[in-house]
């Protein structure tokens, strides 16, 4: 990996860049901002990480311009403690006192699944589209919101709010499932506080995620954005509690790929799926007419999106369960593990045996079923 460091001048990046190059990764130490877009219009950095207050620009505009001009670079930021940014167009945040080891882990642990997404192939399909989806603003407030302590409805709806027409969805719902008849719901907080948090961030999810419309022959967005439900659904069933908001936007997200891949060329698509019906593998199909997949397409567009690669890699491994033999069961297993039960396809017998799953298997069929 070759990693661009840009210091704050206090040097409170020294240790990261004294470990990476203990593990002889290639690295470029500088102080100095407009240097560091310079360097980057010169050399193929795979990551770049800044500390907070960087001289002759601020942090937010330095991480934008990054992410405009150089958009297959993961970014990092390290920020002072309590210093909470939710604008930062980071992929991972870290705040001082730096914890040196455990950022050269997650760079480490990066290589593979950015070399998969950041192909040349891949790089072109995205940018061949020309509307491409737009991030879930809202359900990413909504997100950072609900991991916080001592969250109330009232804060909920105020970014619910901000969008009149998805809190207006919120409402309908309510009232099409909750409410009586003689007495309809219409506020914000008082629906929020009846559906409560999962069934709300779904909502919010799916109706920003599917409003792209895309004109696709032979595919349907709303069986796809029920899929999508499902999935989320039951992979935040499998796992615990501090998860469960990350496996919920995994499930939700693991098909995006597909909207884009499939407005790349609409002869290639409609070949596609003129094949689809007699193959029983759509990977190998994608691959071999579109030269990618929807999975490689959804991750890159998620790191474009800024995401953190625990989402982009629950998205990219979807199909691949040999890449997910970690110490836990995560997001990313999660999100395999309710496709595979809500498709009724065999899980792979390794990733069962790795994680301990056969006295399991009947209950977690019979919970993927409620799903169905």
């Amino acid at each position: 990996m070759k990693v661009l460091l840009i210091d704050n001048g206090e040097q409170s990046l020294s240790p990261i860049n004294t470990l990476l190059k203990q593990r002889r990764c290639k690295t470029a130490y500088i102080t100095d901002a407009i240097m560091g877009i310079k360097l980057l219009q010169k050399h193929a950095f795979d990551v770049v990480i800044i500390a907070d207050k960087p001289i002759r620009t601020t942090l937010a505009n330095l991480l934008k311009a990054i992410a405009l001009k150089f958009p297959q670079v993961v970014r990092f930021a390290v920020i002072a403690e309590g210093n909470i940014n939710e604008d930062l167009s980071a992929h991972y945040l870290y705040h001082h006192p730096i914890d040196a080891p455990k950022i050269i882990k997650t760079i480490i642990a990066l290589g593979s699944a950015h070399q998969q997404i950041t192909k040349a192939v891949v790089v072109k399909t995205v940018a061949q589209v020309k509307t491409l989806p737009s991030p879930p603003k809202v359900y990413l407030q909504l997100n950072r919101l609900l991991k916080q302590a001592n969250v109330d409805s009232n804060k909920i709806a105020e970014i619910v709010s901000q969008d009149p027409a998805l809190a207006a969805k919120v409402i309908q719902f309510t009232n099409n499932t909750f409410a009586q008849s003689d007495k309809p719901i219409t506020n914000i907080s008082e629906a929020i506080t009846k559906m409560g948090v999962d069934t709300l961030s779904c909502i919010v999810m799916t109706a920003e995620l599917f409003s792209y419309q895309p004109d696709i022959p032979n595919y349907s967005i709303i069986d796809e954005q029920l899929k999508a439900l499902n999935t989320a659904k039951l992979a935040a069933s499998l796992v615990p509690v501090t998860l469960k908001q990350d496996a919920l936007l995994a499930g939700l997200l693991h098909s995006i790929g597909k909207l884009v891949l499939f407005e790349m060329d609409k002869k290639l698509t409609l070949t596609f799926f003129n094949h689809h019906a007699k193959m029983t593998d759509d990977i190998a199909l994608e691959q071999r007419i579109f030269s990618t997949d929807h999975c490689q397409v959804g991750a890159y567009l998620l790191h474009i999106w800024g995401f953190p690669y625990n989402l982009i890699e629950a998205v990219l491994y979807q199909y691949t369960p040999e890449n997910l033999l970690g110490n836990t069961l995560g997001i990313s297993q999660a999100t395999y593990l309710a496709k595979a039960l809500l498709s009724k396809k065999e899980i792979d017998q390794t990733f069962v045996t790795h994680y301990q799953l056969e006295p399991q298997l009947e209950k977690l069929q019979n919970n993927a079923a409620k799903f169905m």
